[in-house]
Parts: C-alpha cells; structure tokens; sequence
C-alpha cells in the first residue's frame, strides 16, 4: 500500500510539473462535463471590490418604467425552501430531463480539492418542497449524473470519491442501490447514444476504466490517462465505442491513442504523430486537435485531423507566431480559432473545411489567460438559436500617440466575415461626447473573472433574443453607470431596461418571461417582462433581503418557473425559492399570436435565409412546454459577402473586396495535400466561407472560381533523421524515423542506405517516415537517406554502432588463491561473433569484507589479496553497450599452494586450439591424467594451458589436502621425480599424433621459493590497477553497479571538474562510452605498480580502447573519486542502454 501511494504521489509531482511547464495547457476540470442540466454554486462572501468600475454596482431601479405587481390581480407566485445544512459552501443543482419536474440539489463542502460533507434534496414539483435523500452513514457525495439515452433517461448516478461507491437510481431518485467500484470515480462520461455505456476516470491513479451496464461493472481500459478523454462522436468514428485520449509518458510529454471499448483496440489514426503537448487533445465533431512543440522551438504548433485522417500541421499568417490556441468553435464545416501570439495580441482566425488553413477575421481581442487556469480566455460570446453571430470585445487605441487602450465591441452575422460595432439605443446616442463613434459596448468574459459582471444570455429555444450589461459610449469602460439592455433582432438593434446595476438575467418559457434579479447584494425583489423588455414588473419574492447565489431555470426554458438559490445572511441559512410565472398570463398562445421573423435585415446569412415563427409582443400569452417553433430556411445566391480572402491573400479593397498576395506568403513552406504532377483547383486569392450554403450567383465568376493548376514540386528540405539510441545489438529490428521540414512529399523518392550494402528506395513520405532494418554483424555504419524530386533533392545522414549481445561470461581461477598473495581471476566472454562485442568492463566482486563494493577493470582479469583462509563467493558482470552477463563461483583460500610449471613434447601445439572451451576441456583431462600418475585427486590439481597455441607450457597448481595425504611438498618431489623418469605421458589427446608428454619441470611458486613481481599467465593481460587488499579499502558508489565513486563536496566537484573537462577534452575521443577519472595525488606509488605500469603506460592502456575523433555528444556526466582507485563512469548505453535519441539534421 505504500509503495502505492508513493507512486501515486510521484505521478501528481509529475503532473504539477507538467503544469508549471506549460502554463496555458487548457483546463484542469470541467464540471458535469459540459452538461447543461448541471448547474454549481458557489457561495461567495459580499465583499466591497476596490474598483473604480463597480462604483455604480449596488445602484438598484429608481422605479422609472417599472411596474410593481403587488396589486396586480395576474402576479408571480413564490414558495420558499429552507435548507437545513448551513456551512457547506457549494450546491449543484441538477434537473433530471426534459419535460420532468424532478430537480435535485446536492449540497457540499469542499477541503483540499475533496469533498469532506454532502446532503442530497429532491423535488418532484420543480423546487417547490424538497425531501432529504439519505444513503450510507458514510457517504460523502460529490456529482450527479444523467443518462443521456431515452431509453435511460430516468436513471442518474451519484459519485462517491471517497469510499469508491456510485448509487444508481433508475426511477428519477426515489430509489437508490449501492455499487462499490476499483476506482475513484473523479469523473464519469456518460456515452452519448449507447445505454449503459460509461467512462469513468481516477484523477490520482490517472486511470481510465469502461462500463456497459451504468457503473455495475468495470474494465480498465488504459492506465497513464490525461484528463482529455472522449467517446466516439457519431457519424464521424465508424466504431460507436472508440475513446479517444491522452497517454503521458511521465517525462512532461503525451501521446494521442484511440481504441475500441472494452478491450482497448488500438486505432490510432496516425502513429507517426509521436508526442504531444500535455493536456492539449481536443476531439470536435469531424475535427480531433492537438498542440506539438518541436524540440527545437519553444511555442506549440496546432495539429488537425479531418474526418479522422491523419494529423496535419496548421498554417496561420508567417508574420505573426502564436504561441497558444483556442478553439472557440468547430462546425458547420469550420472550425474558429483564437490565438495567442507572441507580438501580445490575440486574433480571431477562420478556416476552411480541413481545419488546416486560417485567416484573420479580427485582431486585438480582449482576452485574459490568468483567471481561466492554464487557458486562453476571450471575449467572444456566440449568440445562441442564429448560426454565424457572434460577439467579441476589441482592444481599441483611441488616440496613437497616447498610452489609454479602450475596449469596443463588435458583432458578426456571417461568422467573422464582417464586423460591426454594436448600434446603441437611438434615445441614448445624444449623449455620447462624439455621436460618430458612439457605441453600445458589453461586458464579457474579462469583465465576469475580473469584475464578477455577468455575461452575456442568450438561448437556442429564443432565436434573437439576447440580454446583456454594458454602456453606451466610446469604450466599455467610461465612467457611464452600467446598465442591462436587450436585443429582439439577433443584435441588430437594442433597448435599455429600467434600471442600474449587475443581474442575474434568465429566460423563461422560451423567450415569453424575462427575469432580472440583483447580484452580490441583499434583495428581495425580481424584475420581469413579459413583452422583450418592453416593459417592466417587479414582484418581491420573500419578506426579508437574500444573497442571491443563482438564479436557474430548466436548461429548455420551456417552463414558467425559475428557482432562486441564496441566503439570508454570510454564515448560511440557505434557502431555494421558486418563482412560477404561470398566473401572469391569462392564456396560452395560439397561432394568430405569432408572426414571422426574417433574421438580418438583408435577408440571407450564410448563404441562407432563415425564418423563425415568435410570439408577438404584444400578445399576453404564454408559449408552454409542448411549443415547437417552426423554422424555415432558404438557400441564396451567392454574392461578394459569401466570400473571404484566402490563406496567404489579404483585402486591399473593401469597397471592391479585391484581395491580394500578402508579402509573407510563400508557397515552398506550406505543404500542399495534392500529389505533384497532378492537377488541383488553385485558388485566386478568395475562398467560400466555409460555413456558407449559397449557391450559385458569383459561385461561377471568374474572379472566383478557382483555376485548375499542377500540383507544384518544391525541393525536399529539412530532413531530419533519428533512432532511440546510439548502440544496438546484432539481430535487433532497429526502427528509423524520418521527418522533413519543407517541400513536397507525395512525389518525393526517398533511398535509405543502411551502410552494409542494402539499399530500398520509396516514393512519399508517409511511406518512408517509418523503416527498420537488422544488422547480423557488429560495426560502426553511417545509415543515410536522400530525398529527390524534381525540384531538387536533400540527404541526411546518421551513425549507429552494433554490438554482440554477450550470451555467457565464464570465471577461472588459474593459480588457485594463498594467503597473503595475489589470487588472480580471469574472465572469459562467449556470443554469437566473438571479439564483437565493442568496449566491454567487468565488475568484479570478491566474497570478502568488499562483497558490496565491486571492483571494476577495463580488462577480463584481475587479482585481490584474501588474508584469510576459507571459502568466498566470486562473482564477475561483463558489460556492454547493449547488455551484460554474470557469473559466481565459489573459491577455497589457502595457507599454502605451488606452482610448476612443464614443458611438454612439441606436438601438444596441435592440441592446444586456444579458445576457452578447448583449453578448459584439455586442462580437465591432464589433471585427470596427471592425478592417476601421482595418486592424488584430482581436485588438487589445476592445470592452466596457455591461449598462445604455439606454446607448449602449461602450469599445474598443488592444492593442500583436505584432512591426509601427501603434503604439497611431497608432491613436488613426485612430480620432479616423475619428470626426470619419463614417466608423466599423456596418452588420451586423441588429435595428437602420439603421446604428449612432460619433458622438464620447473617450480616457480612454493613456500620455499617466493613468488615472482609480476607472475602473470601467458593469456592474462595485466589490469591497469593495484591489486585488492582487505586492508586498502576502496571508494565505490553501490547504489549503480555501473558507476563507483563516492560524492564530495560542491567546491571539490566543481575544482576538479574543471580539470577533468580539460582532460576529457585533450584525450576522450567521439565515439567511446566510458571516462576513466582517477585522483592521482591520492594514489601513492608501490613496487607493484611500478612494475604493473608508469604514467605512460596509464594513458596507453585507455586509447587502445578509443577511437580517433574527438567526443561531441555534449555529455555532462561526471563521477569524481577521492579513493586509491580508478573510477570507471558509464557515459552512455550501458547494461539497459536507453540513452535519448539519436537523431541527426539536414
């Protein structure tokens, strides 16, 4: 369980660090996911805000053109609910569909971005009574759910982060039932069309788990999930079940992977994408969109895939580099984007129907990246029920030569191909200073997380009504008191309300009510009219003052009811009113009450004609919830405002809408989606707004008809080629990636050239970004790939070494081991190609007081003094680029052994084959064979025969008996004795031509006769080191096996390194992996060192492992050693090699 939670932590660390890296990643959360019928309340404190532009904020109506309906005999009725729960902070309130009456509200309390209190109320006369839900003693609720199916839409979820519970109702709340689920359900996506299918997320685990029967069950469907995640959107994914996500790979990078539910089916559209910005996926109907930076860059680029192909590098004007997106919108085949851009400004931008090529529609939007965490914020406000209107604040320099900056605001009928600024009320334009740039200006999103000004309302179900704060004047900001006004006309034109101040604005019965009650402050009072704001009425609501924390209503706006959620003082008494309008009206609608609405006053947006039936009014009635509004809708000839300039033209003329090259436009940098060689429809510098349905008119000029053209061929550029890693070993499928910067694609061939004579040519890029090839033999090989087309051609070039896998590493002991004198060891390496194995070291561990501490040595042997008899377990790791291998055996130390060494008739050359197996095989069999001749055990006997094959000397080592027997020295006699006889012949070497026999004997080693300074075996390369000893103790890091040295002081490190880079810089060469760093004024000179090497030498020893360039890999790794000993540091590949990527540009 701990380890769990630390990993748990480690990845939260991870994701707090991803966040600090890029700040402007999108949002963190995302209450209810976007579902209307989900509303939160927070319970603000009423603080006085110090700011001069709230002056006017308390200001209420002065009763001018406001109608109290306390005497009215048609009036609003209330009823009001106590909740008993004063200290929870937040509500959610949540209606449970349409045309039901059934309205939930569950209160809670909040700590550390957990819920630690909850109560669950529901209603079943839309909030006119409510009765408190109870579920288990320790329940502790956090979210509601619906479902989004007609066949479910009477069930709802409630989550349970904290004990990993759901409650599913299947009767719109009366009844609930427990399911404990294997995660905390931070969040659940309920799928849009398939009953019972849901995702539900863990927010810690960063888990992502599956259900088809509403939370019942559960499959883990990835792990190592982002917070963007989503289902399949219909008719775009073929499979109903694909979840789109985000995977992070816990080094500040993500990866975009889509897969079939249940089992997670990888259909990832395009893996060559690679990684991703974090917490940048973003999937909108036919348009799935990501953020990239490339390493060499430091702003993101936004990629697009079209109905599900693969992704594509956006384009937006070359003389500006944005450097955050926001997707404002994305159908009616366009997508709508806001982006941030270095020079500080934010511009709107529109595309055509890929997604793929942008063009300004306007510049200087108001925008604010700090209240909306980790996201670009902009005024721009989409008017609800008319396609293509839109609202947007602009920052707007009054005078050039001062530094006062103004907002304005604009709106749009064709979807940012004009803008206009707001007309003002006609009875409120005389007041301007200047009547020529008077405006009406509106609060909006700046203004709501700044100012806390409500936004801008506007509703599907009420095509062209809109309510809004704002002033008349030059700017929004102009000391003016702040007022509400409405617009009937889709914006067209607007009407000031009665009074002053900021409000909670709502509309009821689909446009028939419009309601407006103070925010931020006491009241008890709620102004309606039920004309569009026409007129007005007020009505009090309770007999004492409340803080209105919000005012809801049915997302549908189909009834005449609105509940009011608030408070009677700061410390709570939280209280839900509801308001029924329905006595207002005498009657409901009938046809004769409606008339039709052309919107905008030329009759066509869009290409369209839209025409809505509304109620007059004038008409004192009500529309109800079984109203339909009928539509009708036309398409119109094409004209001039049914077009805009496209990607790389800008308007020169706006009387004539003539457009023309802009002079950052070059067509080398875009990369065109047609095959060179074929023909495609060549734009004039002007395209159809996407989102435009004319047809016909200028369709066919020729000023805009587009004009057939061959795809033009551009000269490759910018290749760029990579791999993992440096070093691999012979027979691994290697995988290359291939990219290019600039240039045509689709008729480019590119030759891969692996460097071992095998070469493969493919046409198009896509074809060629992927290839592997398997190398059989070690080496150094330069892999190249040159790009040609037409145009031109471009090569790119990189190198990779190739190394045997060591398969068996075999440990000896040639001379047996004494007390008090050198034990040697010597390793032997077996792989598929002998010798190929490139630069290996050896970690040596010796059984005694070091068995923690290994030794490491550049060369397959070593020597150690033990200074006590027993028995020690050895052990020696062989390591190279690619892998390592290991081997222990265990040694018996001596007070006493000798050595003797014979010379042997000259035919034991042709026995003697010098490889490891054969010299081990041969030495077996001369101890058996010698054993029988001097009557001793075999085991007491080591016999080491030279790897030089033309030698015919090998060594036997006399070992002590265990309990009796002949003693060492007895054993000497016999041997010499046997010799001088003729007697020691070897007759079992079956590839020789007669017998080999001992024809003299020497001792070189007994107790009687000291052993020599350097008595090393003929097929033992001396290592550049002194030999262990249990009483010279060495410094060495046991934390990596690979890396020994011991930590020093910060002034230290930095002192000698320094000298080391010098060092390093005169002597390491580009291609080797390892540093032999050593501290020479702590390593005092013996006579064994001496003997083992100089100065001159110590150097020699290291470069015949070297090559001959110097080292550019811009390695850092530094290991500094204060011991007697040298330090080996592993530069890069290693036992598990997996070093960054190796990549080389063109």
């Amino acid at each position: 369980m701990e380890d769990v939670n630390i990993g748990a932590i480690a990845v939260w660390v991870h994701v707090l660090l991803i966040l600090l890296i890029y700040p402007t990643q999108g949002k963190f959360h995302q209450w209810g996911n976007g579902d209307e019928s989900v509303v939160k309340l927070d319970f603000k404190n009423v603080d006085p805000q110090n700011d001069n532009f709230l002056r006017f904020k308390r200001e209420t109506s002065s009763g001018f053109n406001v109608t109290t309906d306390s005497n009215m005999q048609h009036r609003v009725t209330s009823n009001k609910f106590v909740i008993p729960d004063t200290n929870h902070t937040q509500a959610v309130v949540h209606w449970s569909g349409k045309g039901s009456d059934v309205l939930f509200v569950l209160t809670r309390e909040q700590q550390a971005f957990r819920v630690v209190d909850s109560t669950f109320w529901r209603s079943s006369d839309y909030g006119k009574t409510f009765q408190k839900i109870a579920f288990d003693s320790d329940a502790v609720l956090d979210m509601i759910y619906k479902s989004t199916t007609d066949s479910g839409r009477k069930k709802m979820i409630v989550t349970d982060c904290t004990n990993k519970r759901l409650y599913l109702s299947s009767d719109e709340g009366l009844t609930w039932s427990r399911m404990d689920v294997p995660f905390p359900p931070d969040t659940l996506v309920i799928h849009p069309t398939e009953p019972g299918w849901m995702l539900g997320f863990s927010l810690f685990d960063m888990q992502l788990f599956v259900s088809s029967n509403y939370g019942r069950n559960w499959t883990l469907l990835h792990e190592h999930v982002m917070q963007n995640f989503f289902w399949a959107v219909e008719a775009e994914d073929e499979n109903k079940f694909t979840v789109h996500m985000e995977i992070t790979d816990y080094l500040a990078f993500s990866e975009y992977k889509a897969c079939i539910a249940p089992a997670c089916t990888d259909i990832t559209v395009d893996k060559s994408l690679g990684t991703i910005d974090p917490f940048s996926l973003l999937v909108r109907n036919e348009y799935i969109f990501i953020k990239k930076t490339e390493p060499d860059q430091h702003n993101p680029e936004l990629y697009v895939s079209y109905k599900r192909g693969p992704f594509r590098k956006t384009y937006f004007p070359l003389n500006v580099h944005p450097r955050d997106f926001l997707i404002v919108d994305a159908n009616q085949n366009q997508v709508f984007v806001a982006a941030d851009h270095e020079e500080n400004l934010v511009t709107l931008y529109l595309s055509e129907p890929t997604g793929q090529f942008f063009v300004p529609t306007l510049e200087n939007i108001v925008s604010d990246q700090e209240s909306g965490w980790f996201q670009l914020e902009i005024d721009l406000y989409e008017v609800k029920g008319i396609p293509g209107t839109y609202i947007s604040n602009q920052y707007f320099i009054p005078d050039p030569k001062g530094d006062q900056v103004s907002e304005r605001t604009f709106i749009t009928f064709d979807k940012g191909g004009n803008w206009r600024l707001l007309e003002p009320p006609a009875e409120l334009k005389p007041g301007c200073k200047n009547p020529q740039r008077c405006s009406l200006n509106l609060h909006q999103t700046y203004s709501k997380n700044k100012l806390n000004i409500p936004g801008i309302v506007s509703k599907p179900e009420a095509p062209g009504l809109i309510l809004a704060h704002g002033r008349v004047g030059e700017s929004l900001y102009n000391g003016v008191q702040a007022r509400v006004f409405i617009s009937r006309d889709g914006g067209l034109s607007w009407k000031q309300a009665p009074f002053m101040g900021y409000y909670h604005l709502n509309i009821l019965d689909q446009g028939g009510v419009i309601t407006a009650i103070l925010q931020d402050d006491r009241t008890n009072s709620v102004y309606y009219s039920i004309d569009e704001g026409s007129t007005w009425y007020s009505h009090e609501f309770t007999d004492k003052p409340m803080i209105v924390d919000g005012v809801l209503n049915e997302p549908g706006i189909n009834t005449l009811m609105v509940s009011v959620y608030g408070r009677l003082s700061e410390k709570g008494n939280r209280q839900m009113v509801q308001l029924n309008f329905t006595d207002v009206f005498t009657r409901k609608c009938s046809d004769v009450d409606y008339q039709i609405w052309t919107v905008f006053e030329k009759g066509c947006i869009l290409g369209r004609k839209m025409q809505y039936h509304r109620r007059s009014a004038e008409a004192k009635c009500y529309n109800g919830r079984d109203y339909k509004r009928p539509t009708i809708s036309s398409t119109c000839l094409c004209s001039n405002e049914d077009y805009e300039c496209d990607y790389g033209y800008e308007l020169t003329d706006t009387v004539n809408k003539i457009c023309t090259r802009a002079d950052w436009f070059d067509e080398n940098l875009i990369k065109l989606n047609c095959k060179g060689g074929q023909a495609y429809n060549k734009s004039q510098g002007y395209r159809k707004v996407a989102a435009d349905r004319c047809v016909g008119g200028v369709e066919n000029s020729d000023k805009y008809r587009p004009i057939v053209a061959m795809c033009p061929v551009f000269p490759p550029t910018g290749l760029r080629l990579s791999v993992t890693k440096s070093v691999f070993p012979t027979g691994e499928r290697i995988a290359f990636s291939l990219s290019q910067a600039k240039g045509s694609e689709y008729v480019t061939s590119y030759t891969w050239s692996f460097g071992d004579g095998q070469n493969v040519t493919v046409t198009g890029l896509t074809n060629s970004a992927q290839n592997t090839h398997t190398y059989m033999k070690a080496g150094k090989y330069n892999v190249s790939v040159t790009a040609s087309n037409s145009g031109g051609q471009a090569s790119c070039y990189i190198t990779i070494s190739i190394e045997d896998m060591l398969k068996a590493v075999y440990l000896e002991l040639p001379w047996g081991s004494q007390v008090g004198q050198r034990t040697l060891l010597r390793a032997s390496l077996f792989g598929d190609h002998l010798n190929d194995f490139g630069l290996v070291h050896y970690v040596w561990k010796f059984g005694d007081k070091y068995k923690e501490e290994p030794y490491l040595t550049w060369t397959p042997a070593t020597s150690h003094n033990y200074n006590r008899t027993g028995e020690y377990s050895v052990s020696v790791e062989a390591v190279n680029a690619v892998g390592s291998v290991k081997r222990e055996m265990t040694i018996n130390v001596y007070e006493e052994v000798a050595t003797v060494q014979l010379k042997l008739t000259g035919n034991f050359q042709s026995v003697n084959k010098g490889t490891f197996l054969s010299r081990s095989a041969t030495s077996d069999l001369l101890a058996i064979e010698l054993s029988k001749i001097l009557h001793l055990s075999p085991k007491r006997l080591i016999v080491t025969i030279p790897s030089n094959t033309k030698s015919n000397i090998v060594d036997v080592t006399i070992l002590p008996p265990e309990t009796r027997g002949l003693s060492i020295k007895q054993v000497l006699s016999e041997i010499q004795d046997k010799v001088q006889g003729q007697e020691v012949v070897f007759t079992l070497l079956t590839d020789a031509e007669n017998t080999v026999a001992a024809i003299s004997v020497k001792v070189i080693h007994s107790q009687d006769i000291p052993s020599p300074n350097s008595p090393v075996p003929w097929n033992v390369v001396t290592p550049p080191s002194s030999s262990h000893n249990e009483d010279t103790p060495t410094s060495v890091n046991t934390n990596i096996s690979v890396i020994v040295g011991v930590s020093v002081t910060i002034a230290v490190f930095i002192i000698v390194g320094i000298s080391i880079a010098i060092y390093r810089r005169r002597k390491v060469k580009k291609d080797h992996r390892y540093s032999l760093i050593m501290n020479r004024s702590q390593l005092p000179k013996t006579d064994d060192e001496e003997d083992f090497m100089d100065d001159d030498d110590f150097i020699e020893g290291i470069d015949e492992y070297l090559d001959g360039d110097d080292n550019t890999d811009g390695s850092s790794n530094i290991v500094i050693n204060t011991g007697r000993h040298p330090t080996l540091v592993m530069m890069t590949g290693g036992r598990h090699s997996n070093s960054p990527d190796n990549t080389s540009i063109c």
